[in-house]
């Protein structure tokens, strides 16, 4: 039985909700390490820091006034300073503007060793786009799903207008397609597959159909 599952992705494959049915399963928990990035974007948002353009050296002095803590309750709960944001930190503005914060240095050096801690301090299914690579390279189990970009897209967008937001699906797949760039061509830590990593297309299955499939891996049957 494998104790701690890596599952890397672009945006809009399902590793969200996938991970969190698979931690359920497994009684395991549920780490969204790309909650915690949108955390600090909403935070860097909120203070009007400019992210396309920020330095680094302008951004840091901000992280010293940021405190996150997760909660695995109902999947998992992301408070920023005491205020719970799950639901603002899936907001579509931050959906384009994590990238820019993501692929600065100072927040994964920021963020990585509270990742770490989190997932090793007990059996663990953690999910974000560099775990299998950084953040668990030691992972048991390394799972990069993946999906045609029209098929992330029309999933976002879905998910964006059952929270009840009105947004047209070329936008969300403009984001989707601007969020695959910047994340593949970042300078640190881009978006790759692990190479010992299992591939696996979720563009024709169904969510139960990956969460079995990951599942059976965990388990020995795979």
């Amino acid at each position: 039985m494998k104790q701690h599952i890596a599952i890397d992705g672009p945006a809009g494959a399902g590793k969200s909700t996938v991970a969190r049915l698979l931690a359920e399963r497994l009684g395991y928990l549920y780490l969204d390490t790309g909650a915690l990035y949108r955390a600090v974007t909403l935070y860097l948002l909120e203070h009007r820091v400019p992210l396309k353009t920020a330095r680094e050296e302008e951004v840091s002095p901000f992280l010293r006034s940021v405190d996150i803590d997760v909660v695995s309750e109902n999947g998992m709960r992301v408070f920023l300073n005491g205020k719970d944001v799950s639901l603002d930190i899936r907001n579509p503005e931050i959906d384009v503007a994590v990238s820019y914060v993501a692929r600065m240095q100072v927040v994964r050096d920021f963020l990585r060793k509270v990742q770490r801690k989190i997932a090793l301090s007990r059996p663990s299914v953690v999910e974000g786009r560099d775990i299998g690579t950084v953040i668990l390279p030691e992972a048991d189990l390394k799972i990069f799903l993946t999906a045609r970009a029209e098929i992330r897209a029309k999933r976002r967008w879905r998910e964006i207008r059952l929270r009840g937001k009105n947004i047209d699906y070329k936008l969300v797949l403009r984001n989707v397609l601007e969020r695959d760039t910047l994340d593949s061509e970042r300078r640190c830590a881009p978006l790759r597959k692990a190479e010992d990593a299992v591939l696996l297309d979720t563009s024709s299955l169904t969510v139960e159909e990956v969460v079995a499939k990951i599942y059976a891996l965990v388990v020995g049957r795979g």
